[in-house]
């Protein structure tokens, strides 16, 4: 699993609210509503769903390999109870197991071994445990909208003291074993445009189709109960889908 250290455990969230309210949010709150008890946000990062989750009132805990993610969410969290774990969801041994386990964000994808880490996830369940999941398609990747072997912009925004946060990205494409390698370059300059820190990291993503998430989630031992396309719980159709929220629990 890829883990989020320096300027970018800073930025990483900081990206994502710039796109607006988390579409994954209301999912994440159905979810824990048809699926009550001890929850597990595997992936959890600095806390961006966990902590409005934790707001609510719902019972969940978090795993996370960055330890400055970690740090993070405890600077952000206003509950002295806070429960969280650092380990690699390849191989964190949980002291118990769990009513529901979620996986929002597409952090199955970043896993080394997706179809083994399913497996491990069902162990951690009880009986009849749901488990949450989000997994997407790289489409400009695949078709080659995006250039590969070359940086390009992916995000910017304007922080609070004025300087401008900004992401590039370069990636390679293993399109037979579905596997999207990426190399992120995080930037700050100041207003004068001058680059004041800088960060390189890089990402391992796996992909599955429709069919193949079905198939691995049913040889680890789960049912689907249902699925929403594009974080839109009441389009009907999958066919088209880019991002696949799916549901499914422990058989």
């Amino acid at each position: 699993m890829n883990s989020y250290d320096s300027l970018e455990a800073t930025l990483h969230d900081v990206f994502w609210a710039s796109e607006g309210p988390s579409l994954e949010l209301p999912l994440l709150r159905e979810f824990l509503n048809e699926h009550p008890g001890r929850s597990l946000e595997i992936g959890c990062g600095s806390g961006r769903l966990l902590l409005p989750l934790l707001d609510e009132g719902f019972i969940v805990e978090g795993l996370e390999l960055s330890q400055e993610m970690l740090d993070l969410c405890r600077q952000q969290s206003k509950h002295a109870d806070l429960s969280l774990h650092h380990g690699n969801m390849d191989d964190w041994h949980a002291p118990q197991t769990y009513a529901s386990l979620m996986l929002p964000a597409f952090t199955l994808q970043l896993s080394r071994d997706p179809v083994s880490a399913l497996k491990r996830f069902s162990a951690m369940l009880e009986d009849q445990g749901a488990l949450y999941l989000s997994t997407f398609t790289p489409l400009a990747e695949i078709l080659g909208d995006l250039p590969e072997n070359q940086w390009y912009p992916d995000h910017q925004t304007l922080l609070d003291d004025g300087t401008l946060a900004s992401i590039q990205t370069m990636h390679q494409i293993d399109r037979e074993k579905q596997i999207l390698h990426r190399q992120h370059r995080y930037e700050i300059n100041n207003a004068e445009g001058e680059l004041t820190a800088s960060h390189e990291s890089t990402q391992q993503l796996y992909w599955f189709t429709r069919e193949q998430l079905k198939a691995h989630l049913k040889a680890a031992g789960f049912v689907i109960e249902k699925q929403h396309p594009d974080f839109k719980p009441h389009r009907k159709s999958l066919a088209q889908a880019q991002i696949l929220s799916t549901i499914a629990r422990k058989a």
